[in-house]
């Protein structure tokens, strides 16, 4: 069994490092995009979703389609529940850290436009397979629009305790110029819990060869507490901060630990 669990793990490795595209960049080797854009189009969906399959935190389980479904089922109940209330018909959203687009998809319904952005190329060729929609744009942080205020509400899940702090930091700043004057945050984090999530310093404090490896090659899972993510947003340019535990409020099917966290929601000055 242990050599068995060696093996997996280093297979996993493998893949992980074969699809690397830099820290933090899942799936972003140029090949990834590659793939899926030149795949046939009967075949594109099924690639897209082996793909995503090798990432380490879009899929938990091998079932490729049975993930599909769970992913689509809890991002509609998401968007039901926390985005769609604050959006109109006419309203232009921006949808950061969007990964397969599953979120972008469920709110693409209800909003005249969507910006879904990543910073991994792979992603995005594997959202633009499975979610596609004719008013979603699948896109690059650096091929936002240079004119600011173009966005109603701009929203982020499960990307945050994966950031850094220089990197939270300039998100923070692409959100801040996108989104219009009066206009809406909605920013999903994790606060130190004691057990499992523990902030960035704390990460950082522990020096061990794999600690370091971690750091620079997994998935990075930062908390953060509700003064730090005041402070950060205050900073970036948005008032009006508001934050609160999502326990009890909404209710998410599937293996899904957003409902155990924390929201922010704030306006632009």
């Amino acid at each position: 069994m242990a050599l068995a669990k060696i093996a997996r793990d280093a297979g996993n490795l493998a893949a992980i490092r074969a699809t690397w595209g830099g820290s933090q960049n899942f799936l972003g080797a140029a090949w990834v995009e590659q793939l899926v854009d030149r795949a046939p189009q009967q075949a594109r969906r099924q690639v897209a979703l082996r793909l995503l399959a090798l990432s380490p935190h879009y899929f938990y389980d091998r079932d490729i389609r049975a993930e599909d479904a769970r992913n689509r089922r809890s991002r509609v109940a998401l968007a039901d529940a926390l985005i769609a209330p604050q959006c109109g018909r006419s309203d232009r959203v921006l949808d950061y850290g969007c990964g397969p687009g599953y979120l972008a998809r469920a709110i693409a319904g209800s909003v005249a436009r969507v910006t879904a952005v990543d910073i991994s190329r792979g992603v995005l060729a594997c959202a633009r397979a499975i979610n596609g929609a004719p008013n979603i744009s699948y896109l690059r942080p650096d091929q936002l629009s240079p004119q600011p205020g173009q966005i109603d509400l701009a929203y982020s899940f499960a990307v945050i305790q994966h950031l850094a702090q220089p990197a939270l930091e300039a998100m923070l700043a692409v959100l801040a110029n996108q989104v219009r004057e009066d206009g809406q945050v909605i920013l999903h984090f994790v606060v130190p819990d004691g057990r499992g999530w523990r902030s960035e310093g704390d990460w950082r404090q522990s020096q061990s060869l794999a600690n370091r490896a971690k750091l620079h090659y997994g998935l990075n899972c930062f908390a953060r507490t509700p003064e730090e993510m005041t402070d950060l947003a205050s900073s970036a340019g948005f008032t009006d901060v508001i934050i609160r535990p999502l326990s009890g409020e909404i209710t998410i099917p599937g293996d899904d630990d957003i409902p155990s966290q924390h929201l922010l929601t704030a306006r632009r000055k």
